[in-house]
């Protein structure tokens, strides 16, 4: 097929993502499980979509060039990217592994192609899918609840605010996650800066189209809060929007964004993408430089998470283990378990389950936020860090038990999780991903005191 000389840069642009993506599939299955497939980041299928819209138009009119030079400070940044996505892939940091990935493809760009920051932008693009963005979430929780708090002041209703619990005569509110806004935030930051790219090339006009798209997402969200409290107090919590508060929330937003975008068209003083095609009958950079495609590819597949993951150990996962045992840790995505004898005592433990991680990025870790330690219908009384062990004392109604758990890695026993994650990323300088939890569980004649004095000095 003969492709037209001015698309040729395009082309090679979807290669180069093709392949950095084919190399680094766990990081993608990873994306689809906490990104795609969450109702935060539902916006996540448009977004690479964008991206290449926004490169085929790059291309078309001539901006989208290959370099006709070899740029070290694009390979230096692309060398640095690639060994920070390798320890932070291999130490299981999902937010490292994440920028680390998008890095690599920014600077990957950079060194295939002419620099300007509206070459790097549909990349960079890209960060509204990364589910990164959480992060924000308590502080968007906190400054809601104040907001509607001041807000609710106005209403005459008699109102009392605990935490993120908003109590009136009609019920009880609870401004939780999904309260934040901040799915509005990331929907107005995505589209602005869209907006910005295209359509305004003054720096002022630019912060300040960017700053009233974030306020009015954040205005929305309170009006949306403090309307769904009314609605419970005049209604005595009978409304269907009680159920569904979600939609009203876009109800109130679409309209904001269409008057956001009336005033940005008053804002824009230039077209990025109606610039009049490139007509040089002998258009420059259109083929790549061989040495630059082969520096490259070297440093993409270095850091490669894909051919990592064809040398990882794969174990049953010994699901009959845990289904036969009544009383065990929740621990999710682990690679194998197993039920283990100890010898460190004359204290038998009841249970001893040593859990391992083989270090696939979409199959778990032992400090994995879904983890939980103490078993079901148990509750902890309390718990200390004595050598290479976490002492962690439990109770229910009946009975009392201990529970002593320990991570490893490399042979390294180490009972705290920061420490255990510090030692993950010295480990992961030389590849070594796997891990373990060893977990007991002991039960305790009165309060645990004699169990885990007798263990501790079996330790020394």
């Amino acid at each position: 097929m003969n492709i037209p000389s001015i698309y040729k840069p395009f082309v090679g642009l979807v290669l180069l993502f093709t392949v950095v993506s084919v190399l680094n599939i766990p990081i993608l299955e990873t994306l689809w499980r906490n990104s795609f497939d969450d109702g935060t980041y539902s916006h996540a299928y448009l977004i690479p979509i964008i991206t290449l819209y926004l490169y085929f138009k790059l291309s078309a009119n001539g901006l989208l060039a290959y370099r006709e030079s070899i740029s070290y400070v694009s390979f230096a940044l692309l060398i640095g990217s690639g060994l920070l996505l390798f320890v932070t892939s291999n130490a299981q940091i999902s937010i490292g592994y994440w920028l680390s990935f998008l890095a690599v493809l920014t600077f990957g760009v950079m060194s295939l192609f002419r620099f300007n920051w509206y070459v790097l932008f549909p990349t960079l693009f890209l960060i509204f899918i990364f589910p990164l963005w959480g992060l924000l979430t308590e502080v968007l929780q906190a400054i809601s609840v104040t907001a509607v708090t001041y807000m609710m002041s106005f209403t005459g209703i008699p109102t009392y605010v605990e935490a993120q619990y908003i109590t009136i005569p009609a019920g009880v509110f609870e401004i939780a996650d999904g309260c934040s806004g901040l799915r509005y935030i990331i929907v107005s930051l995505a589209i602005s800066t869209l907006f910005i790219f295209m359509y305004i090339n003054n720096t002022k006009k630019a912060v300040t189209f960017l700053s009233i798209a974030i306020l009015g997402a954040l205005l929305t969200n309170w009006i949306r809060i403090t309307a769904l409290i009314l609605i419970g107090e005049y209604t005595d919590m009978q409304s269907s929007l009680m159920e569904d508060h979600n939609t009203f929330g876009w109800y109130l937003y679409i309209p904001f964004m269409f008057l956001l975008f009336m005033w940005g068209n008053k804002l824009a003083n230039h077209d990025l993408l109606s610039t009049p095609e490139n007509d040089t009958k002998d258009p420059v950079g259109i083929c790549p430089k061989q040495f630059n495609v082969l520096f490259l590819l070297a440093a993409i597949t270095l850091s490669s998470t894909t051919l990592k993951s064809l040398f990882l150990p794969t174990l049953p996962n010994n699901s009959d283990v845990i289904a036969s045992t009544e009383i065990k840790p929740t621990i999710e995505r682990y690679t194998n378990v197993e039920k283990v004898s100890s010898n460190t005592s004359d204290i038998k433990p009841t249970i001893y389950l040593k859990y391992f991680f083989n270090g696939e990025l979409d199959n778990g870790k032992p400090t994995g936020f879904g983890n939980n330690f103490i078993p079901k219908g148990w509750y902890e009384v309390d718990q200390e860090i004595i050598g290479h062990w976490r002492y962690i004392k439990i109770a229910n109604r009946k009975e009392s038990a201990l529970i002593r758990l320990t991570f490893e890695i490399n042979e390294l026993q180490i009972p705290s999780p920061v420490g255990f994650k510090k030692q993950r990323l010295i480990e992961a300088l030389t590849g070594n991903s796997e891990t373990y939890i060893h977990w007991q569980f002991f039960k305790c004649l009165r309060n645990c005191s004699l169990e885990q004095s007798a263990l501790q000095k079996a330790q020394l």
